[in-house]
């Protein structure tokens, strides 16, 4: 890539979960410091992994609280409103018996091995909870 390219090409930042909603404090975090990153217009990429998949279930972001943050259902609505592309492991929701077209919420990419890598090599930073 040349010096040109460097310069316009936006940040991004992946935030890589795998804790779900048995553990709200940090699921709430990488929703948090997204929707931060989107206000900044640093480009923000959440992918659920694990027991995170559930995370993406249409009936359980309303249920996510935790005290002193924000609910899940709300920063989800912001991050999407602000741009930001959510991401979930098809073998991890798969084995978990989540229909993509029934359960999972609107927005949500299934995202395999190949995919998840380009995310990886094309990001400025790669956070993981």
């Amino acid at each position: 890539m040349s010096t040109e390219e460097d310069k316009n090409k936006k940040e991004n930042i992946v935030y890589v979960l795998t804790k779900g909603p048995e553990n709200a404090e940090v699921a709430l975090l990488p929703f948090m410091h997204a929707v931060g990153a989107l206000t900044m217009d640093i480009g923000a990429t959440i992918v659920l992994m694990g027991s995170a998949v559930y995370l993406a279930h249409k009936e359980i972001p309303k249920h996510v609280l935790y005290a002193g943050k924000p609910p899940l259902a709300e920063l989800m609505k912001n991050f999407f409103e602000l741009g930001g592309k959510l991401f979930i492991c098809t073998p991890c929701y798969k084995s978990r018996q989540l229909d993509e077209k029934s359960d999972l919420i609107p927005n949500v990419e299934p995202l395999a091995a190949a995919k998840y890598n380009e995310i990886l090599l094309n990001a400025s930073a790669v956070v993981s909870y």
